[in-house]
């Protein structure tokens, strides 16, 4: 899928590297390493995400939400990082349509490739018969379960679930978390708090419903943007 009308608005750079490690629970370093690649003493180590504007220090929606998935790869299966490596590239070179694979709706479909490649070292994905028999690790399922698609990428992200009101969506005060339908972040809510007005109290003023300030407050101590 190419960058064009349809996507164009989640593929441009809009988040730092501080604020994707923050939403992604990976260290800064991390996403850099996964973003332009580094140096080691036996050589340099390609990045995992390809065509990454080495000068660029920001990153997009769907990369975000690549590495989010990623992060999840690595820790459901506690195994080094090239296992997801290989699969992420394995997954490029069958599907090359999916420039996004792991911010693809095809995710789902291709997932039992991905583990399978993952979990028998060696193997091809074009020699798979059966990938049905492999499933994606339940973090992974989870956090498909919390995007919303649009054209076969995602669109949305609800960190906490789809059933609490928080939503990350590039299209809405740039990209940061907010609450669902009516743009207040989850920064703003949490500065009030901060200055010690009473929860009920803010949730009368926002007009939100009973409970979702504690659940901001929750989240946002979590990911400390």
């Amino acid at each position: 899928m190419s960058n064009n009308g349809q996507n164009g608005w989640r593929t441009q750079p809009m988040y730092s590297f501080s604020e994707v490690s923050h939403l992604s629970g990976v260290s800064v370093g991390t996403v850099r390493n996964w973003l332009l690649g580094y140096s080691t003493t036996q050589g340099e180590v390609q990045p995992l995400f390809k065509e990454h504007p080495e000068e660029e220090r920001a990153c997009s929606f769907l990369q975000l939400i690549e590495i989010v998935v990623a992060a999840k790869f690595r820790k459901a299966e506690r195994r080094p990082f090239k296992m997801v490596r290989q699969a992420y590239d394995n997954a490029r070179k069958i599907w090359p349509h999916l420039e996004y694979p792991f911010a693809s709706l095809e995710l789902k479909a291709i997932g039992g490739h991905i583990v399978h490649i993952m979990r028998i070292p060696g193997a091809a994905l074009q020699a798979v018969d059966q990938p049905e028999q492999f499933t994606l690790p339940d973090l992974v399922q989870e956090t498909i379960g919390q995007l919303e698609y649009e054209y076969e990428l995602a669109a949305r992200w609800y960190p906490v679930g789809k059933n609490v009101p928080i939503v990350v969506d590039p299209q809405i005060s740039a990209g940061l978390p907010t609450i669902k339908g009516r743009g207040i972040t989850v920064e703003a809510i949490y500065k009030r708090f901060k200055a010690d007005q009473d929860i009920a109290f803010i949730e009368r003023d926002f007009e939100l419903q009973r409970g979702i300030v504690e659940k901001v407050i929750r989240y946002r101590e979590k990911v400390a943007i």
